[in-house]
């Protein structure tokens, strides 16, 4: 049995029964003595949060959050009247802050703000929030921003950024290969965009490529035609930090349909107007709003999920296939884009460098670095499992493919991402022969003749690809498979949900003579990052960051006894039967005679 006792500050200490009882009030009295003398002191810390500019008493605002700054552990929202109070533990200073989350469709948002506060017991205390600017700058170039002039008070996040796929977005060497033929030495070979379509066609890349450069003028962009450095440098700051909203059509592109951008005219540089998932930055110096949406997997929606804005047809599903993932259903299991692609640092650390930073926990502080798809994360998301059998004269090879740990597909992104399993069997080096099961499909292969290294299409196995067909500019034969600006439908999806397991058998004969010996039985898991024929014809080599085209995931090598009794002793036809038959005829008249003799 135990005792509640409480403490007088509402908490309470569980204690046995057994000792209450031995115990006298006066050990008891001084027991509780030294508890609370071990505990810092809780006090409350009351006030209002009102608008800025709104002189004295001020204008109250309601439903803002109140919390100690870089501590969330106590949330509270301001009253009617603007009053709050807040828990405080300890001596002080504390930073109290307050922030109203943004929402486009309100009449009135503000930037967040904070107060410093000398003890655990003040009362009168005043927050005070400006309000954000209700018109843009109509002079704001948003390219002109470099990376370095966040990168002079967030250095941490910017040096993280700049070996990411983000920082490289507007000078992607193979997207500029694809569109214009400018990227890399052979870049100008086989598909090149420009050169099959319309003048005036855009294509679409620099709306995400070079978003800053592109976001007033959605989709008239040329890509090789943008020169400013804050634009080439891709996928920049401000090109997140200064999105507001991503409730448009999931399937529209970036800010074409999905998203839109606020470039406020106030009193502070429009550049230092941004929009993160913090609620209590106090530093005057940013004009920093409470956007929750920027943690949100929606928010990566606004480039990696679109569709062909003329035909429809899918080009990346990423988001898409999040949402039917089991890391989208709340719970101990959830996972965002941002939990596996933006995961907290390991140790506590501040945000920026000026303004008297809190000192915050991992969970505040995320990476900037964006890793993707690598040999170490491709390993970590998906395993391949191989098991024999042996009947009826065949091996059966079967290959389980999990994607055990991905949030999407696999493999996902742009269309020209694709897989391989690739199963072959082999005794004594004389290679076995499929006699059923899939192969791999004719994309595996490139565009010159014969055979080369690196060849698969035919071969014992399978393909994960969403293939997109179309016909080039909307002209000629349909073409598969096709970038999505040309697509027209989908010609075949095999990708691998999240969660999901591929299962595939091939059946091998085996030659007579074979029981006893060894079959080696190989399956090779490739992921590559585009299709085979177009990186062989513009003599791709390496990625546009200097990684892999092609990355092994896993791989088994099994070595197989072949069984007594596995192979079949082949039929025989009616000559073969009356061959074998005089065969034993004569063997038993010559035991007879030899038995006579």
């Amino acid at each position: 049995m135990e005792i509640v006792k409480s403490m007088g500050t509402g908490r309470k200490v569980v204690v046995p029964s057994a000792r209450v009882r031995r115990s006298s009030p006066w050990l008891a009295a001084a027991a509780l003595g030294l508890l609370a003398l071990g505990r810092p002191a809780l006090a409350d810390i009351s006030g209002f949060v009102l608008e800025f500019d709104s002189g004295d008493p001020g204008i109250p605002i309601e439903g803002a959050r109140v919390h100690l700054q870089a501590d969330t552990s106590t949330v509270v929202f301001s009253g009617p009247d603007g009053s709050f109070t807040v828990p405080a533990t300890g001596p002080g200073p504390f930073v109290v802050t307050a922030a109203v989350p943004y929402d486009r469709g309100a009449p009135t948002n503000y930037t967040t703000a904070g107060t410093t506060v000398a003890s655990a017991d003040e009362t009168g205390v005043e927050i005070r929030l400006q309000l954000l600017p209700l018109m843009d700058d109509p002079t704001y170039e948003p390219f002109v921003p470099e990376v370095t002039v966040c990168g002079s008070c967030h250095p941490n996040q910017v040096d993280q950024w700049q070996d990411s796929n983000h920082s490289f977005a507007g000078t992607d060497t193979w997207v500029l290969d694809l569109f214009s033929g400018t990227g890399t030495p052979g870049g100008g070979e086989g598909y090149v965009f420009r050169d099959l379509h319309d003048p005036d066609d855009t294509g679409f890349c620099a709306t995400c490529h070079t978003p800053m450069a592109d976001v007033f003028d959605p989709g008239n962009v040329f890509l090789d035609e943008v020169t400013v450095t804050g634009a080439l440098q891709g996928v920049t700051c401000v090109a997140c930090h200064q999105m507001d909203s991503v409730d448009g059509d999931p399937n529209g592109l970036h800010h074409l349909g999905t998203s839109t951008y606020r470039f406020p005219d106030g009193g502070l540089p429009t550049a230092f107007y941004v929009w993160g998932p913090l609620d209590d930055v106090s530093f005057g110096g940013m004009g920093a709003s409470f956007g929750s949406f920027i943690a949100e997997s929606r928010f990566c929606s606004s480039c990696h999920q679109y569709n062909n804005p003329e035909t429809g047809a899918p080009g990346q599903n990423t988001y898409g296939e999040w949402l039917d993932s089991p890391f989208s259903e709340p719970g101990p299991d959830f996972r965002s884009c941002q939990d596996c692609h933006m995961p907290t640092e390991e140790e506590e650390g501040t945000v920026c460098t000026v303004g008297g930073p809190p000192i915050r926990d991992p969970e505040q502080r995320h990476q900037h670095d964006f890793v993707g798809s690598t040999p170490v994360t491709l390993a970590e998301a998906i395993d391949l499992v191989t098991t024999t059998s042996q009947s009826a004269g065949l091996l059966t090879v079967t290959a389980e493919v999990t994607n055990r740990a991905a949030g999407h597909a696999f493999p996902t992104g742009v269309s020209i991402r694709n897989a391989l399993l690739v199963i072959t069997a082999n005794i004594g080096g004389e290679e076995l022969v499929q006699v059923a099961g899939p192969q791999v499909p004719f994309w595996a292969d490139d565009d010159e003749p014969g055979q080369q290294e690196g060849d698969f299409a035919g071969f014992p196995g399978k393909g994960f690809a969403k293939v997109l067909e179309g016909r080039i500019n909307g002209e000629g034969p349909v073409v598969r498979p096709v970038l999505f600006i040309d697509a027209e439908n989908v010609f075949s999806d095999t990708l691998i949900p999240s969660g999901a397991t591929d299962v595939t058998e091939v059946q091998f004969e085996l030659p007579s003579g074979s029981e006893g010996q060894l079959a080696e039985v190989s399956a090779r898991l490739l992921y590559r990052r585009a299709y085979r024929a177009l990186a062989v014809t513009k003599g791709w080599t390496e990625t546009p960051q200097g990684g892999p085209v092609e990355i092994e995931v896993a791989s088994n090598q099994l070595e197989v006894e072949v069984e007594v009794g596995a192979v079949e002793i082949p039929a025989l036809g009616s000559v073969g039967l009356l061959a074998l038959a005089a065969l034993l005829g004569l063997a038993a008249f010559r035991g007879l005679r030899k038995a006579r003799g």
